[in-house]
């Protein structure tokens, strides 16, 4: 036998109905046993010493049951607090936007960038903290548990709010310079009637009479205050120039329409812009 504790009436409540779905659930593959309420704050769960073993049983699914009800009911909550109470976020429109992103990267949603990829593991830590610290025969206090074993956890959590911050202004940042760009391109006159870009694995510019612009055209076109790509070669910039040079039309070439930048020049030019199959620029041009 094995007794959980609870301070909160109503997680004793959820776990309750949890355990007692996962014992009917695993019934018929021989784990005997049964989940009672003892009181508000009290779970007993009993199994059957003759047939089943506790730690090759009962205790893995213990274990995994509680971590997963962690996970759903305590998470969101402890990253909102972070959000709020260390890092002084308290608009609840940014809250969101910045949990969206945390909760990203806890899912591995975001493993483009190295530093995401220890906080994918949170389940599995999670669990071996109730795996090391769940026993037969004893009573197991949950609050407490979540207080003082899963501290490292709780700085996981700061370091994932840390980086979902940052993931979250660069977004915004991105955001603003998009709009700033579109506004841009709409308000002026436009230089160039037509620009075709082709991208096949790097982005090159032509103009309307489909003959590769040079970088001195790329320079001088390029206008100061519209440069974003820091150290980068004015060759090796695409939204700069591009909006610089106000085309009337954006005619791109891509097999890549997911790409970021095709996605960004979409954003620009909005209708001024057609996306057309590399392979049109090939039998079209070549």
């Amino acid at each position: 036998m094995i007794a959980i504790h609870f301070e909160q009436e109503h997680d004793c409540k959820q776990l309750f109905s949890q355990l007692t779905q996962y014992m009917q659930k695993y019934a018929a593959y021989g784990l005997g046993g049964v989940v009672r309420a003892e009181g508000d704050d009290t779970i007993i769960l009993n199994y059957e010493h003759k047939y089943i073993n506790f730690y090759d049983s009962f205790h893995p699914l213990l274990s995994s049951v509680l971590t997963d009800y962690v996970i759903s009911t305590k998470e969101d909550e402890w990253l909102l607090d972070i959000i709020e109470n260390m890092f002084y976020f308290t608009d609840e429109q940014e809250q969101a936007q910045i949990l969206t992103v945390a909760r990203s990267i806890l899912e591995g949603d975001r493993n483009d960038l190295p530093q995401m990829k220890p906080f994918f593991n949170r389940r599995e830590f999670i669990y071996h903290a109730f795996s090391k610290h769940l026993e037969e025969e004893t009573t197991f206090y949950y609050e407490p548990f979540l207080t003082f074993r899963l501290r490292d956890y709780g700085e996981m959590l700061i370091d994932c709010v840390e980086i979902a911050i940052d993931e979250y202004m660069l977004e915004q940042e991105y955001q603003n310079m998009i709009e700033d760009f579109r506004q841009f391109v709409q308000s002026k006159r436009s230089k160039l009637d037509m620009v075709y870009v082709v991208h096949d694995g790097s982005f090159t510019f032509y103009d309307d009479h489909f003959r590769r612009m040079t970088r001195e055209e790329l320079l001088f076109h390029l206008q100061d205050d519209l440069v974003f790509e820091q150290e980068v070669d004015v060759e090796d910039m695409v939204i700069s120039p591009l909006v610089s040079m106000v085309p009337n039309r954006v005619h791109v070439f891509s097999d890549d329409p997911d790409h970021g930048v095709i996605l960004s020049i979409q954003a620009i030019f909005q209708e001024r812009m057609k996306l057309f199959p590399l392979k049109a620029y090939e039998q079209e041009w070549s």
